[in-house]
């Protein structure tokens, strides 16, 4: 019986999260970045903003982020802000150290629960793909095909700037 409880109660949970839909406005955040300047998500707008949530022990999150890296460089100075929002550590050097083993140049943002019940992160990498106007354009869980992101990123990028 219990089992049951739990089983539905983490579905409840996982189908809450999923429901988070396209076109609504996620919170508006202010976090620190890496350099300690607070970036929030409303001075973004104009741009399409690519938000990969992860940790630093992910597995996964060690395979995305390398693929993301390669879409920052190509994106970087047309029009998408692109900001890996780490959940687990506040450790500058520990973030650091994992960008130099992984190769990565992503402004790193310094995420917390409350950002991470905000948009719903319940396991990493979770990747929200913005539009101009700062609303929901997708949301994606786990690993991503670099040409399905590209894609993605490539429709936003083509929308009129007001969405």
């Amino acid at each position: 019986m219990y089992k049951r409880l739990i089983w539905g109660l983490f579905l409840t949970v996982f189908v809450t999260g999923i429901s988070f839909s396209k076109g609504v406005k996620p919170y508006n955040f202010s976090l620190k970045d890496e350099n300690g300047k607070v970036i929030t998500l409303e001075s973004l707008k104009g741009n399409v903003v690519y938000l990969v949530f992860w940790t630093t022990t992910c597995g996964s999150c060690k395979e995305e982020l390398p693929v993301v890296n390669r879409l920052y460089k190509k994106y970087k100075d047309k029009g998408v802000k692109f900001y890996a929002v780490v959940l687990d550590t506040k450790d500058l050097r520990e973030i650091k150290k994992v960008k130099e083993d992984l190769n990565i140049q992503i402004p790193v943002l310094i995420g917390n629960r409350y950002v991470k019940s905000k948009y719903r992160v319940y396991g990493v990498p979770v990747t929200y793909i913005l539009r101009k106007d700062l609303s929901v354009g997708k949301i994606l869980y786990g690993t991503n095909d670099e040409k399905y992101l590209e894609s993605l990123i490539q429709k936003f990028l083509k929308e009129k700037r007001d969405g």
